[in-house]
């Protein structure tokens, strides 16, 4: 077809034996709509509608994420899709992007990292921030074994400088812009420390997982 023929926000469905150019995955069937036309309309940039994304498997989500790829549009050449129906609206698609986005956000870090702190995120009973540090709290004074020794990362104001080692003795409360407050014993007593400014180094292995996972979470959220 020549590119006159084609619209922004036409519907279109990939014809049958196309595969993902990343993957070779068959999307035959996969259905979206045109956000882009390139490269003197011989090829079209697809933003999948809402029901083509919530059938997406899991594993091509998590790998795009880790592989820095979209998963919610694709270029393809005008050859490989035909005019279709709309199935949907874009407000449909925006919500169902939105959910994928917070079920997945964090597996660019990629590994195992990548994959825990998107596991307890997606605890979180909404999307906003301070439901997702509320989850952090309530996961981390469940899992965390106190105390355990730990190195201050960060610069601090008062007795306890950056470098020292202290003891953290207990999660104390959660403060909207600090983060998960601890109570830490040193040389000088004892003070409240965001747990995002310590490194747990002598601790069982999922203590000191947790408190990097954590940190992590908190230097990019």
């Amino acid at each position: 077809m020549k590119s006159r023929n084609w619209t922004i926000g036409e519907s279109v469905v990939v014809k049958p034996g196309v595969t993902d150019p990343d993957t070779g995955r068959d999307i035959g069937g996969w259905q979206g709509r045109i956000s882009a036309i390139l490269d003197e309309a011989e090829i079209l940039t697809i933003r999948w509608d809402s029901l083509t994304l919530k059938s997406m498997p899991p594993a091509l989500l998590a790998w795009s994420e880790e592989e820095g790829l979209s998963w919610s549009e694709m270029n393809l050449s005008t050859e490989e899709v035909e005019s279709a129906t709309a199935r949907d609206t874009e407000d449909d698609v925006a919500a169902a992007t939105a959910e994928l986005e917070s079920q997945t956000s964090w597996l660019y870090l990629g590994g195992e990292q990548g994959k825990r702190i998107q596991a307890i995120v997606n605890r979180a009973a909404g999307h906003n921030e301070l439901a997702v540090f509320r989850t952090w709290h309530a996961y981390l004074e469940e899992h965390l074994v106190f105390p355990f020794a730990a190195t201050v990362e960060e610069y601090q104001r008062g007795q306890v400088r950056q470098g020292a080692r202290v003891t953290v003795l207990a999660i104390t409360f959660l403060d909207e812009t600090y983060g998960i407050i601890v109570a830490v014993k040193h040389k000088h007593g004892v003070n409240e420390l965001p747990l995002c400014d310590l490194k747990a180094t002598e601790a069982d292995t999922e203590t000191r997982q947790l408190v990097e996972d954590y940190a992590v979470w908190f230097a990019n959220r």
